[in-house]
């Protein structure tokens, strides 16, 4: 994966991900550069400064992924059922991890942790905790089974501004448009909704992400 732009590198040396070499901007030498300077060197990652570059460049082979446990240990979780746009995506894991949410994400309906995730996560895709599972029924049920409520976000569900969340939780979110599949409404214990006057459909995935996210926080 090739990523681009200063914040995004710096956010990748911050984190678990292999960062294998970088390039930097030759017109530029100012602390962010230095900042990036010294975070490679500690990772023992290759930088070189080119004058044609000019935002920045970094190859990173993976994005580190965390397992069930570690997400299953931090007592809150957003969990998103077929959010397939990767700026959608970007845009959430960048919302869950200034919140402190682990996101949770089905291998075989989302889109691969590519460039345009990374980019439109301002590089917040290298540092949030991420687990992929074969089956978000599965780590529904499992979630359960360790004390986890689930709390869908669904039209018809009790208004946001007047839920009280449980203790531990996860959060589901559903794909753009279609909301969230059966199988997934039906393991939910509770379904909120964001309350909008009558006249208005509805709002972007990762806006609805943000809203929902701050207001659990805020009980």
């Amino acid at each position: 994966m090739v990523i681009q732009g200063l914040n995004e590198i710096e956010e990748a040396l911050l984190s678990g991900a292999e960062v294998e070499k970088i390039i930097l901007p030759a017109s530029r030498r100012d602390r962010r550069i230095e900042r990036i300077k010294e975070l490679a060197r500690k990772k023992g990652v290759v930088f070189l400064f080119s004058p044609a570059e000019k935002r920045g460049r970094a190859y990173v082979s993976r994005v580190a992924l965390a397992e069930e446990e570690e997400v299953l240990s931090s007592g809150r979780v957003l969990a998103l059922d077929r959010v397939e746009d990767p700026m959608n995506l970007g845009a959430i894991i960048r919302t869950a991890f200034a919140f402190g949410f682990p996101v949770v994400l089905e291998k075989r309906h989302s889109p691969p942790l590519n460039e345009t995730v990374a980019r439109a996560s301002a590089g917040a895709l290298f540092r949030a905790t991420i687990h992929r599972t074969s089956s978000l029924q599965a780590f529904l049920r499992r979630a359960r089974e360790v004390g986890y409520w689930v709390i869908g976000a669904e039209r018809g569900g009790e208004r946001l501004d007047l839920f009280s969340p449980p203790e531990k939780f996860v959060v589901v979110m559903g794909s753009e448009g279609k909301g969230l599949r059966k199988p997934i409404s039906s393991l939910c214990d509770f379904k909120v909704e964001i309350p909008m006057r009558e006249d208005f459909d509805s709002l972007n995935v990762s806006v609805a992400t943000g809203i929902i996210l701050y207001s659990l926080l805020k009980k």
